[in-house]
């Protein structure tokens, strides 16, 4: 093989594995922000859950998690939001009130 081939080879070696490790670290990133995404929608939910028995709101954080109860357009629902900080991921879930 001549220097040209071999340099040739190596930077084609060198993108494969490049774009492999890209797609690699991609797939782990957006499963973690999924994975992520459900445990605060379970927290979220679990307090939704106590509000409906208890008709108080605990918006207590957990670990990186923010709860509070915001105000809804329409007086008869009651609405929620959970922020996680460390993820930049927020969900909202709406109820009636009780």
């Amino acid at each position: 093989m001549s220097l040209i081939e071999t340099t040739i080879s190596s930077g084609i070696l060198l993108f494969i594995l490049s774009s492999s490790f890209l797609v690699i670290n991609t797939t782990v990133s957006t499963s973690s922000v999924v994975e992520r995404k459900v445990e605060l929608s379970q927290r979220l939910d679990a307090k939704v859950d106590r509000y409906l028995v208890t008709g108080r709101f605990n918006a207590v954080p957990v670990e990186s998690d923010e709860f509070e109860q915001v105000k809804s357009s329409n007086p008869k629902i009651a609405k929620f939001e959970a922020k996680d900080k460390d993820f930049n991921v927020k969900i909202s879930r709406e109820v009636l009130k009780v």
